[in-house]
């Protein structure tokens, strides 16, 4: 069988706008894999496409700068080092350097001559903040901090970084030329300020004042005082601000509303706030405001993630193309759940399709959108109903939502799945096919979990990058992980009647066929995780496991594009799973 293909398309990801707002750069894959690097020209009448060309890098490990006057920075991680290249407009790219110390990039003002910012940590937790140079040494230190530097903004012909000082984080302007630091605001004025944007010689600020945190505006100079903003409270989801206009008094909002976004627009000299006209869809949180309009990345379900914008003076964004021939629509709905409702999209009609797939997304501080999705198109050109919940611990439905599962990994949100699960099978025929269940990463140790603690309600299970337990990560994994492991408890024991979470003693439940991915150059939930589990499994007699082991591919083991060996693999897999598996258990890769 082969797996039906969608449209042809392209996957963006990665966008990042010059200084001046007038260029964009970004990451794009092709239907058959090959990553290219773009180029775009941000113009009155739309977007215009000006440079394209083949890249051999993995989106997910790789940082864009685009400049102003057209060029593109590229850098991307190996295991061993990071490299950097530059592009010219035509495309042609050359190697700048490598560092074996990581560099996080940062835009830096047009006319210093740069070509943008890095910052570094220090082993004592300081940073370094490097120029990046096309001639010459073309990397070297500018200043260094105590702390470690947050987000960081261009002002004009200034580079305004969130540094820590005194113990506390307040923004720092840096002169391009000499490497000089001026603080801007005066201590005390709020416990901690971070810079956000920049727009008509302001900072857009949050600042923490006592439990809260708000917004606020500096003036990009030093000795500025703070000026804090009445933002309404009811705009109906999380706000993530992103850009100032040229006039430095109307901030864009991205506001999160579950699986959707919305664009506020909020003046703040009148403290009022109006709606953008967006199509439904998702707002990519990275955003440019020049004098012609505001521009930032969005996407549909039918529509791959595109540069749309907002003309000066108009109110609803614009995109080149509303769909793309050929992808399936998708909705949102609501569900029932054992504590409250559960949004999901949805492709197809999961009461009447012969095929039910329950995809259950990573992080776990993550959702489900309304966005263009590769796989779940590359499902549903398949003929497979798909079911994405947000279940509890997803993010955009308010923290008790998202903070659910904290001390409790599998637990609320395994509830949830299951809950989910009965509804979908009583909504359907009698004899129909159980549903089956996909899961990354945290939403495929949550798959198999799901598979462990009702045996007999699902069809089979796919796992991409799974974990066995949330110890044997934490004793495996590097630091981004065990922070995260700590930071949400997950080392907390559940008493309940599943018992600890722990797939070496919960696997042995499993009787419904298995496909675990991993690839090898994973360097976030390391392969051996997948290889104990797959020999667990298999010594002890389950009769259909399937195990696959890319060698070229990282964490994200399926590359999003519907012509991806793996991703068709897993869509066959779910089609028709016995077909697709060994009657002794296989670990072929």
């Amino acid at each position: 069988m082969s797996t039906a293909r969608v449209a042809h398309t392209v996957s963006r990801g990665g966008a990042r706008f010059s200084p001046n707002g007038l260029r964009a750069g970004c990451l794009a894959a092709d239907d058959d894999g090959v990553q290219h690097l773009e180029g775009w020209e941000l113009t009155a009448g739309g977007p215009v496409l000006r440079l394209r060309t083949e890249v051999a890098c993995e989106a997910s490990v790789a940082q864009v700068v685009a400049l102003d006057d057209g060029r593109l920075l590229l850098s991307w991680h190996t295991p061993d080092q990071q490299l950097f290249a530059l592009f010219d407009t035509a495309g042609h790219g050359r190697a700048l350097g490598t560092s074996t110390v990581p560099l996080r990039l940062v835009p830096a003002p047009a006319r210093s001559g740069w070509l943008a910012a890095a910052v570094s940590v220090d082993d004592g937790g300081g940073s370094t903040l490097h120029r990046l140079n096309g001639t010459g040494d073309w990397l070297t230190t500018v200043a260094r901090f105590p702390g470690r530097l947050g987000s960081a903004v261009v002002a004009g012909e200034q580079l305004v970084v969130t540094a820590v000082l005194d113990g506390l984080a307040t923004p720092v302007a840096v002169d391009p030329d000499t490497g000089a630091t001026t603080r801007l605001l005066d201590a005390g004025q709020a416990p901690a300020v971070h810079a956000l944007a920049a727009g008509g010689g302001q900072i857009l600020v949050a600042a923490e004042t006592g439990d809260t945190r708000r917004l606020g505006l500096v003036a990009a100079a030093p000795g500025s005082s703070l000026h804090l903003l009445d933002v309404p409270g009811d705009l109906g989801g999380a706000v993530t601000p992103v850009a100032v206009d040229p006039a430095g008094a109307v901030l864009a909002i991205v506001v999160t509303a579950g699986a959707r976004s919305k664009l506020a627009l909020f003046d703040t000299t009148a403290g009022s706030a109006v709606f953008a006209d967006v199509p439904a869809g998702q707002l990519v949180p990275v955003a440019a405001w020049p004098p012609q309009g505001l521009w930032l990345p969005c996407s549909a379900p039918t529509l791959p993630t595109d540069f749309g914008w907002l003309p000066a003076g108009q109110t609803r964004l614009r995109v080149r193309a509303d769909t793309v021939p050929g992808l399936h629509a998708a909705q949102t709905v609501t569900l029932p759940g054992p504590a409250g409702p559960i949004e999901a999209v949805v492709y197809g009609d999961w009461r009447t399709s012969d095929r039910v797939v329950v995809a259950l997304h990573g992080g776990p501080q993550s959702r489900w959108s309304l966005d263009y999705d590769p796989l779940l198109q590359t499902f549903a050109a398949a003929g497979l109903a798909v079911v994405a919940p947000n279940q509890r611990g997803s993010t955009g439905y308010g923290p008790a939502h998202a903070h659910a599962i904290h001390g409790a990994w599998g637990g609320p949100d395994l509830a949830d799945v299951t809950a989910l699960n009965e509804h979908l099978t009583a909504g359907r025929a009698p004899g129909a096919q159980r549903p089956a269940l996909y899961g990354s990463s945290y939403g495929a140790f949550l798959a198999l979990l799901a598979a462990a603690a009702e045996p007999d309600a699902w069809s089979a299970c796919v796992a991409v990058a799974p974990f066995r337990s949330a110890a044997s990560l934490y004793a495996q994994a590097g630091d981004p992980v065990r922070h995260l492991i700590d930071r949400m408890r997950a080392h907390t024991p559940l008493t309940d009647e599943l018992g600890p979470r722990d797939l070496d003693r919960l696997a042995d439940r499993i009787r419904c066929p298995v496909l675990i991915v991993h690839g090898r150059r994973d360097e976030t939930i390391p392969v051996d995780q997948s290889r104990h589990l797959v020999r667990h499994l298999i010594e002890h007699g389950h009769p259909a496991v399937t195990y696959r082991e890319p060698d070229d591919r990282g964490h994200l083991a399926i590359s999003g594009t519907a012509g991806d060996r793996v991703a068709e693999q897993v869509t066959d897999f779910l089609a028709r799973h016995d077909a697709c598996v060994s009657s002794t258990g296989s670990t072929a890769r």
